[in-house]
């Protein structure tokens, strides 16, 4: 009872400091089961989103250009909560705790996040397209543009990655004429130049 009275005294609610507690206890004792060490720092601020973000996957969004609007994933579209400390300026990226249906859809208790968090997160999520294949003199490779994508929500929008291994036949196709008939190959080989006197 005096634990309920000091709650009261310092404005809150009793019955969340005890669910919070319990599992506070919990975890603790999972932790322990597992083996795991337990901090004895405070962590940092990515390392503790991250981890909160594992379990938040589908309640990511990114910001709209000229709205306070935010995309989420299954191309939902929220507005984050007016109470929030982020509501006045949010960022280009968050997560929210909870989307609440009311007159629109809101998103409370949000969080910045960075994009290239989600990624290592949810590579059993994500769907790869490619697009654009070209040989690049540069790479020495064929390359193309990459997309990534969480629930349709573009995380990566357009990441020029190695071609050889998604598709290694047109790699081959347009290494031919690309790298030895016309020589965007930059290689000391003793059969390039052969190609060349021959060519």
């Amino acid at each position: 009872s005096q634990f309920r009275r000091l709650c009261r005294d310092d404005f809150l609610n009793y019955l969340r400091v005890r669910e919070w507690q319990d599992i506070y206890t919990q975890l603790r004792q999972v932790v322990k089961e597992l083996g795991l060490p337990v901090n004895s720092v405070p962590s940092n601020y990515r390392s503790v989103h991250s981890a909160i973000l594992a379990g938040l996957l589908s309640h990511i969004g990114q910001k709209d250009a000229d709205k306070q609007v935010f995309t989420g994933a299954r191309n939902a579209r929220f507005s984050l909560f007016p109470g929030s400390g982020l509501f006045k300026k949010p960022p280009k990226w968050i997560m929210v705790a909870e989307l609440v249906e009311t007159s629109r859809l809101w998103g409370r208790i949000g969080a910045r996040i960075e994009p290239e968090w989600i990624e290592p997160l949810a590579q059993h999520l994500v769907k790869h397209s490619y697009s654009d294949p070209h040989w690049s003199k540069s790479q020495g490779a064929v390359m193309a543009s990459e997309k990534v994508t969480l629930f349709g929500l573009p995380i990566v929008a357009a990441r020029q990655v190695n071609y050889s291994s998604i598709d290694p036949l047109l790699c081959r196709e347009l290494f031919i004429p690309h790298a030895l008939v016309e020589g965007d190959w930059q290689m000391r080989h003793a059969f390039l130049r052969e190609n060349r006197t021959l060519r």
